[in-house]
């Protein structure tokens, strides 16, 4: 093959070939997990109740950005009283959940104080929350203490 020839292939090459062509780009950094807290915690309880009248507690999540609940995460809450109160139950979970979407969860937890005095309500509440990449399970101790007190018009 003479310089011609081979001038004119690789000419053919050239025109046959597509442009320039951008080398990939490394791939994005991972981005940190935002620090501080990922959620708000907040326990709605009475601080009084009357003996024999049912109550009510709400324990509320709410994520911080840019963390919301992990809908796949079924949330539990477990909750144990002294004596003197009656819980309807003692264990609840996601479709229990007075709220449970990716903004927010909530569990009403109703009880019913049976004498006067300090009763004390406590228990955990499992469930997750997400953001970006990572998921993260939790678990937060839940505990409130109400003064139970008696009905004027009844004997406690």
């Amino acid at each position: 093959m003479t310089d011609r020839h081979t001038l004119l292939v690789l000419a053919l090459l050239m025109a046959a070939c597509p442009g320039a062509v951008d080398a990939p780009t490394p791939q994005a950094a991972a981005k940190p997990e935002p620090d501080g807290p990922r959620f708000d915690v907040a326990i709605e309880a009475p601080t009084s109740a009357i003996a024999g009248q049912a109550s009510n507690a709400r324990i509320v999540i709410s994520p911080r950005a840019p963390w919301h609940v992990n809908l796949d995460y079924s949330p539990k809450l477990r909750m144990d009283a002294t004596g003197g109160v009656e819980l309807d139950t003692r264990e609840r979970r996601g479709p229990d959940a007075a709220r449970f979407d990716a903004d927010g969860l909530a569990f009403d937890l109703p009880f019913t104080p049976r004498d006067k005095g300090p009763k004390r309500i406590a228990g955990e509440l499992q469930f997750a929350v997400c953001g970006g990449e990572s998921c993260a399970p939790q678990s937060v101790p839940v505990d409130f203490t109400v003064e139970v007190g008696c009905d004027t018009d009844a004997l406690c």
